[in-house]
Order: structure tokens, then C-alpha cells, then sequence
């Protein structure tokens, strides 16, 4: 066989099904496996290794500058295929009109997981046939779950032992583990922010590096500092889960950002070589932030967030880290699938729940209200502890604030229930007389702007306000509710 034939057949392999492009016109290889269609950037390392290694099987070597002219040939192959474009997504999976999750375990193994049950699968189902995932180079296998779980309390008992926490805590933790698990972010629904504080030795590396990461996406990179907005934007998305460590503060910006990816939001980017062309990259992660200090302060960020507080561990009760590793990995299989399978059940019950107690993130709740139907809770129990979770969130972010403690100084002058009326101005003069002005807002705009943008921080710290215009623009002041 010639040359020329050699590589005219090399590049008929290039079928539709063999390469195809995303939303931003990035081209893919696609390397099918028994249990799923695993969707490899063209423009990569691993991309260039299957490249290769088609080539290969041709009995053609691509070295040099033949790999540069042998990836842009398929690339432009990619570009005249007439073809809907793919949606890689990476760990959990949807498929398009499908209700069953796909959770890529990277053993030659997935869980389809829906309200029907829970299964290990060693073969694509028919389901599958339009999903596709990536495998970000650091991505971990996961463990094989254990199922059938006859017997979830028990085997969340395993779980317990490794999370200093009350159990009030500890329950919204299961909930959020399981919320995740079940909500792909093909499914686009808002996901609860995963705030972490506890005191050195309480155990918060281990819980985030080990225990979370461990269950919902193990991988090579373990917790990272908040990065620069343009890597955190392609950071999102690159991860499933992503775990920012060792916080201090967040500015205003960066709140703002986290609250973008809290809830789901896009960012524009210029097209990879292009001039005019511009690419929506999603942002949309769970993310968990880890730190000792109250580092959130907006009121807008502490109403998308869960907070767990670790508990130092008692003297004598520390252990060596690799020691309960050993040992977290002996329970993990038991454990992962007790998780799935009260995600399951949680799935069959959601259609019917009724939110008791309101929040933010209002599909939080309703999943929090399915799981207390099957710990047969106290319909909306747990629902007013997630409510009173995130409040007592919103009033630690302001209770060390000028604002907030010139405000709660003016109401103790105030008869109880009653409430106090001023012009912006001669509310910013009132309030200089309790706070250093030079910590308290600059004007009377500036100082309504920061109440509104504050208020329910505020109104956490039992401070009400109620805006009006009479003759003159008002602010009434109350340490109750206004009507």
C-alpha cells in the first residue's frame, strides 16, 4: 500500500463519531470504552498521545511538524461534520432528556443513580449514548460502592466519626454530600456554598482533603488558594468540585464572583485565536471555602452558603493523619453507598415536598425537606435549622462591623418596639456619635447604599430598617420587624 493511501485511510478514521466540537467549537477525540464516551481535547497532551497512537495503528509516526499538520487536518475534519455539538461534562453526567445521573468512578466502572435505585454498571447503557466526560489529567478513581445499603444509619455512623461537629450540622452535611451527588451541573439548579471554619486542629484538612474529597471527587489536587478571576474562571471549569483553602477575607468582587458561581452565571472570553469572536465560559461549581477566620461578610454571599464549625479535637484524642486514612478507606466503600442510596431515595420523594421554612437557595431546602421525610424528622425540622444556619452566617459577618455596632448603641436609646425616624444625613450624624466617623460611611447616599446592600446581615443582628419619602427622603430605624 502506498504512502498516500496510508494516510488517506488514516484520516477517513476520523469519522463523526470519532471527533466532534463543543459549544466554543473546541474539537474532541472520542475514545469509547465499555462503560462510557470519554471526550479528549484535541489541543492537548493526552489528545496528542491518542493522536499518536491512531497513527500508529496505520503504521504511520507522527513526529516533528507531522503532528502540528496531522492535528490541524482533523481539526478541520471536525469543522465539516455537520454535526450537533457535545457537552463534556466531568465526574457527574445527565444525559439529555434523561433523569438517571452517571457518575464516571474511572475504574472501568459508573453508578447510574435515579429515584429508582442505585447501580454499579460495567457497560454504557442505551441512556448514555449522547454523554460524554472528560478526565481532567488529575482526577482521581473512586472507590466501587457497596450496595445493596440495607441499613443507612448505620453506615453513616462510620461517616460520623470523622466530623468534629454537632449533629444538627452534621445531618445539612449529609444533605449537602447527597445534594451534590444527585444535581449534575447539566441539571443547572443552584448549589449551597460549603463553608468550613473551625480552630487549628479541629480537623479541617483531613475533612476537606480526605473525607469530601474522597466521596464526592477524589483528585491529585487537594485544597488551593483563591485564584486570580481569569484562572479561577477556567478552574471552574476544569473541576467537578473545587476546594478553596486557608481563607482570611474576600473583597467585594471576589463575593460577588463566588455568589456568580454559587448560582450559575457565564463569563465572556475571547475566542482562542480569534479577534472578534467571542466564548460564554459557564460559571457553575460546588464549592467548598475552608478557614478559620469569618472571611464572609457580605450578606449576599452568607445567604448562598451552609457553615459547618469543626470542633477542635480534645487532648489525647488526635490520631496520625495516615492512620485514619487507613482506616477512612477501609469504611469508604460502605459509606459512598449509603450516600447514594439516600440520594435515590431523596430523588423519589422530592416531587412531593412542600418547603416549611424558606431560604436563599431555595432547591437546598427541598432536599433537605425529602431527606427529613426519610429519617422521619419532624416535617420542616431540619429545613428551620439550615434557616437559622444561614442567618446566624449573616449576622457573624456584621457583628463586628462600625455600622452594626453604631446601630445596636442607637437602639438602646430607643423604648423597646419603638422606632426612630431620620434623614440620611442626620442618621450618619446620629450614628457618628457611637462610632468614629472615619469607620462609618463617607455620606448620607453612601450610607443608605451600604444599608441596603447589607440589610439582612443586619436585620440578622436585630437591627430593621423601612425606606420612605415624606417631604424628604427617610430611613426608619427599629429592632423589630417594619411593616
Amino acid at each position: 500500500m502506498s504512502e498516500k493511501s496510508v494516510v488517506k485511510d488514516f484520516f477517513e478514521d476520523f469519522t463523526s463519531d470519532v471527533v466532534k466540537q463543543d459549544d466554543a467549537s473546541n474539537p474532541y477525540l472520542i475514545k469509547q470504552t465499555a462503560e462510557l464516551k470519554q471526550a479528549i481535547l484535541l489541543i492537548s497532551e493526552p489528545g496528542e498521545q491518542l493522536l499518536r497512537k491512531r497513527a500508529k495503528a496505520h503504521g504511520m509516526r507522527l513526529v516533528g511538524s507531522a503532528v502540528k499538520e496531522a492535528r490541524e487536518e482533523v481539526e478541520a475534519i471536525a469543522w465539516e461534520h455537520d454535526q450537533s455539538r457535545i457537552k463534556p461534562q466531568i465526574r457527574y453526567g445527565l444525559s439529555p432528556n434523561s433523569d438517571k445521573v452517571t457518575i464516571d468512578l474511572m475504574n472501568s466502572q459508573i453508578v447510574q443513580l435515579s429515584s429508582a435505585g442505585v447501580k454499579v454498571l460495567d457497560v454504557m447503557p442505551a441512556s448514555n449514548e449522547d454523554l460524554y466526560f472528560k478526565r481532567p489529567t488529575f482526577q482521581l478513581p473512586m472507590v466501587t460502592p457497596a450496595l445493596p445499603c440495607d441499613n443507612t444509619k448505620e453506615e453513616l455512623a462510620k461517616l460520623r466519626k470523622y466530623i468534629n461537629t454537632d449533629d444538627s450540622t452534621f445531618f445539612l452535611l449529609v444533605a449537602y454530600i447527597t445534594y451534590i451527588m444527585a444535581h449534575p451541573k447539566a441539571k443547572g439548579v443552584p448549589y449551597p456554598i460549603l463553608m468550613i471554619q473551625g480552630e487549628k486542629g479541629s480537623g479541617k484538612s483531613f475533612f476537606c482533603n480526605n473525607v469530601l474529597r474522597g466521596l464526592l471527587d477524589p483528585s491529585a489536587i487537594g485544597a488551593m488558594a483563591l485564584p486570580q478571576q481569569s484562572d479561577f474562571v477556567i478552574t471552574i471549569n476544569g473541576m467537578s468540585l473545587v476546594v478553596i483553602d486557608n481563607l482570611r477575607k474576600l473583597t467585594k468582587k471576589q463575593s460577588d464572583l463566588l455568589c456568580t458561581v454559587a448560582t450559575k452565571g457565564t463569563m465572556p472570553k475571547r475566542t482562542l485565536y480569534k479577534t472578534s469572536e467571542v466564548t460564554l465560559l459557564e460559571l457553575h461549581a460546588p464549592l467548598v471555602l475552608n478557614g478559620i477566620h469569618d472571611f464572609v461578610k457580605e450578606s449576599d454571599l452568607a445567604s448562598r452558603c451552609l457553615r459547618v464549625n469543626l470542633n477542635a479535637m480534645k487532648e489525647g484524642t488526635r490520631r496520625p493523619e495516615l492512620e485514619l486514612k487507613a482506616e477512612l478507606d477501609t469504611a469508604m466503600p460502605e459509606i459512598f453507598g449509603a450516600l447514594l442510596t439516600l440520594a435515590s431515595q431523596a430523588l423519589a420523594e422530592l416531587p412531593s415536598v412542600e418547603v416549611m421554612h424558606s431560604a436563599r437557595m431555595m432547591d437546598f431546602s427541598k432536599w433537605i425537606g425529602a431527606l427529613e421525610r426519610i429519617w422521619k424528622l419532624p416535617e420542616g425540622k431540619l429545613q428551620k435549622v439550615y434557616q437559622g444556619n444561614v442567618k446566624a452566617l449573616m449576622a457573624s459577618g456584621m457583628a463586628d462591623d462600625s455600622l452594626t455596632i453604631a446601630f445596636t448603641h442607637l437602639l438602646k436609646t430607643v423604648p423597646s418596639g419603638k422606632a426612630v425616624k431620620y434623614s440620611p444625613s442626620d442618621l450618619l450624624d446620629k450614628l457618628q456619635d457611637y462610632e468614629d466617623g472615619m469607620y462609618l460611611p463617607r455620606g448620607a447616599a453612601a450610607l443608605s447604599s451600604k444599608i441596603k446592600g447589607q440589610e439582612s446581615s443586619l436585620n440578622a443582628n436585630g437591627i430593621y430598617f423601612k425606606f420612605g419619602r415624606a417631604a424628604e427622603r427617610y430611613i426608619m430605624v427599629s429592632a423589630k420587624p417594619l411593616v
